[in-house]
């Protein structure tokens, strides 16, 4: 059926570009998959999350996941479970784990913690993160588009990110404005034409 309203606030992750493709926008968002590994439950080993730099800076310069294989990404659940991770891979909506992705993530986190070799992974799985070539997501109202709100290309920053989002969208939404300027992250960013 049909559903009316004045506001729609594309929030669809890497599925916003089909969505801008049913109002003939062209949102340069595409998936990347990110591989998670998930070991058996252990006795604490991080204090908390552990991020390389090398996984942060793949998100901005994507040959960097070519050339220097996958960065590290690290955690450990309430129950004891590490979450292992992460590739950053341009496979289209390909969710599937592969071998070559799983290999390196073990090969690159039990570098870091060698006890890792010695423990159980007993699952895998995949997800899609919203990537922008710029590595930053797209925020506010689309030019010549009324009522059509982007909230969308946070990539891996997502999760951390959805509080702030979330407020300024609802700004957004309820007064036309939001508290802090969303110029640096407006969709026309990506259609600058030479004058």
């Amino acid at each position: 059926g049909e559903i009316e309203t004045d506001i729609i606030v594309n929030a669809t992750g890497a599925y916003a570009a089909k969505i801008g493709k049913l109002v003939d926008l062209d949102i340069p968002i595409k998936p990347r998959r990110g591989q998670i590994l998930v070991t058996e439950a252990a006795p604490q080993i991080l204090g908390r999350g552990l991020l390389s730099a090398g996984y942060i800076a793949a998100k901005f310069d994507p040959s960097l996941a070519e050339t220097q294989g996958v960065g590290i990404s690290m955690d450990q659940t309430s129950r004891g479970n590490l979450l292992l991770g992460s590739t950053r891979e341009f496979v289209g909506f390909d969710k599937r784990t592969t071998y070559e992705g799983i290999n390196n993530i073990l090969k690159n986190t039990s570098r870091i913690i060698p006890r890792l070799k010695n423990m159980h992974i007993i699952r895998s799985f995949a997800g899609l993160r919203p990537y922008t070539p710029d590595g930053l997501p797209i925020l506010g109202k689309v030019q010549g588009i009324e009522g059509l709100i982007m909230a969308a290309g946070h990539e891996g920053d997502g999760m951390a990110l959805s509080p702030i989002t979330g407020e300024l969208i609802a700004e957004l939404i309820d007064t036309g404005e939001t508290s802090i300027s969303l110029d640096h992250f407006r969709l026309e960013r990506f259609f600058v034409t030479s004058q």
